[in-house]
């Protein structure tokens, strides 16, 4: 911000500020476009050469403003003291960069580290405890229709996922520059790709949408699905694939509300989106009032309901200009080179999570190679393994956003500190969760199933595994802080050695060739817990992140 004399050419004399203390305003995230516009009709509006910044000109006619973040234009005014300043003419201007002002409470880039971290962190592991919630009643809901109907909304979901793993990726490639150009303090670039990622993401759930509603039935055979569990499974997927845009865009505008450093706001989204899922499933799955009882039909359409209100509230958001990123039309449309760079950071994650859901895949069907017993123990003690891990990914999630902001701030430094801290935190918990389960797999495992072969097998496989949660959740917060960074390719080896390399062969190998049985897939699996962690904290020491481009 300067204060000048004006016409150009007339010589600057410097002068004391008379302004208000609280100036210059500091809305999140800058100005939005619309207010730029309003601003550029009243003022001599030049945009900043080389940086699409622009600077605003008020000639002495126009005051002095102070105001405050919420308002969405200018509610105070304070007049320019003319004795501040002795201009010819007394022709005084004021020439302001409104988006260099981005320095608010929610900057996460300077001030105290630990409180950034937790400030992030926080949001998001509600965020992915809401998630686990909704999946838990639904799958107790749908139980009670009967073992077809379980059976067919798994295999549905497996299928979904799968599905939802690319645009996962997508998220991350978005997010990466996103919160690089936040980290810049350039909201415009950051809004514009926001709005070509969202756009992507609404390309591909059409395309996908349409390809898995064709191939629903050969997919549903491929994994297994009989005469009774086919047309359950049938109804269930197309109606998914139908609305799949939803499933895929919430995710998609999440990330980028993350990038943004937006977590609560992310949080408060999915949280409507599950309350909605909860009540309008239960309500269409059993009947109540006037709604006809539907079935696994329901459990589709509430899913469905549910995640489009979160989209509905995320565009509400977007479009009133309260979040650090808003809309604009202009931006939606396509922007080619921009969203190639997108899918290039985004296909290494898109490939890393398809390594991780195909190598599930194996997993299972080397387990339900020992029977039904086995198959319920492994789906017990996973379940409480994975509920065990919701704090390490919520924790993930901050480093990339941490990771991606200093980055664009050019704080390398501090990027690399918020990565181990992050990894430290995530640590301390596990290793008081890991010794928890350890203890109390016994009643933990009983609580799901009493029956004494699952329970046995349920223990076996937690006590054998949770010890290797420890270096695992390092290496889910460093890989997040390798995708904030933008630079994913890391990721994707890292995953594809561990995975295919270490865990799908060494369990093969230990339960089959060795003779070890089931045990053999456990101990494959922490092996490959260890290994992931460490050559993740060697890769993300070497610090070539540091220089990747977004």
């Amino acid at each position: 911000t300067s204060l000048s004399c004006a016409p150009a050419g007339t010589p600057s004399v410097s002068g004391r500020r008379a302004w208000p203390s609280t100036w210059p305003f500091t809305p999140p995230g800058g100005p939005s476009r619309r207010e730029q516009e309003r601003i550029k009709n009243e003022t001599n509006f030049t945009p900043h050469p080389g940086n699409q910044k622009p600077s605003v000109v008020f000639p002495l006619r126009y005051f002095l403003v102070h105001r405050r973040p919420q308002d969405t234009f200018p509610r105070r005014v304070f007049p320019v003291s003319k004795a501040a300043l002795s201009c010819p003419n007394n022709d005084l201007s004021l020439e302001v960069n409104p988006l260099s002002q981005i320095k608010t409470d929610q900057d996460l880039t300077s001030g105290n580290l630990h409180r950034n971290i937790w400030r992030l962190a926080l949001p998001m592991i509600l965020e992915m405890g809401v998630i686990n919630i909704s999946q838990i009643l639904d799958t107790l809901w749908v139980g009670q229709l009967g073992s077809a109907a379980l059976a067919a909304v798994t295999i549905s979901i497996t299928i979904r996922w799968m599905i939802n793993s690319m645009s996962n990726g997508l998220g991350i490639g978005g997010m990466a520059v996103v919160a690089r150009r936040i980290g810049e303090r350039d909201r415009a670039a950051a809004e514009h790709a926001a709005w070509q990622t969202i756009l992507l993401g609404l390309i591909m759930s059409l395309v996908l949408g349409v390809l898995g509603a064709l191939l629903a039935r050969p997919l549903l055979m491929f994994l297994g699905a009989d005469a009774e569990v086919l047309p359950l499974g049938l109804t269930y997927l197309r109606i998914t694939m139908g609305g799949l845009f939803t499933l895929i865009l919430i995710f998609v505008i999440n990330s980028m509300l993350r990038g943004a450093g937006e977590a609560r706001l992310a949080m408060n989204v999915l949280f409507l989106a599950t309350v909605v899922t909860i009540v309008s499933e239960y309500v269409l799955l059993f009947g109540w009032g006037p709604f006809p009882a539907l079935g696994v039909a329901g459990s589709a359409w509430g899913t469905v309901l549910g995640f489009g209100s979160g989209v509905a509230l995320q565009f509400a958001v977007l479009l009133s200009g309260r979040a650090r990123i808003g809309i604009n039309l202009r931006d939606l449309r396509p922007d080619f080179p921009l969203m190639l760079k997108i899918i290039r950071i985004a296909l290494p994650s898109t490939v890393q999570m398809t390594l991780r859901s195909s190598s599930r895949l194996v997993v299972v069907g080397l387990v339900g190679l020992y029977g039904t017993f086995a198959m319920a123990g492994y789906g017990v003690a996973n379940r409480l393994l994975l509920i065990a891990l919701i704090p390490s990914f919520g924790l993930g999630n901050a480093a990339s956003t941490l990771v991606g902001q200093n980055l664009g701030a050019r704080k390398p430094g501090q990027a690399e500190r918020s990565a181990w801290w992050v990894s430290a935190y995530t640590a301390g918990y596990m290793a008081v969760a890991a010794a928890l389960l350890f203890v109390f797999a016994r009643p933990l495992t009983k609580l799901f199933d009493p029956t004494p072969q699952v329970v046995e097998i349920g223990v076996e496989c937690m006590r054998i595994v949770a010890p290797s949660l420890l270096p695992v959740v390092v290496g889910v917060v460093l890989a997040r802080g390798f995708d904030g960074a933008g630079d994913t390719v890391p990721a994707m080896a890292v995953n594809l050695l561990s995975l295919w390399g270490i865990e799908v062969t060494l369990s093969y190998a230990l339960s089959r060739w060795a003779g070890w049985g089931i045990s053999g897939i456990w101990w494959g699996r922490a092996v490959a817990n260890a290994a992931n962690g460490l050559l993740f904290a060697a890769w993300f020491r070497l610090g070539r992140w540091k220089r990747r481009v977004v």
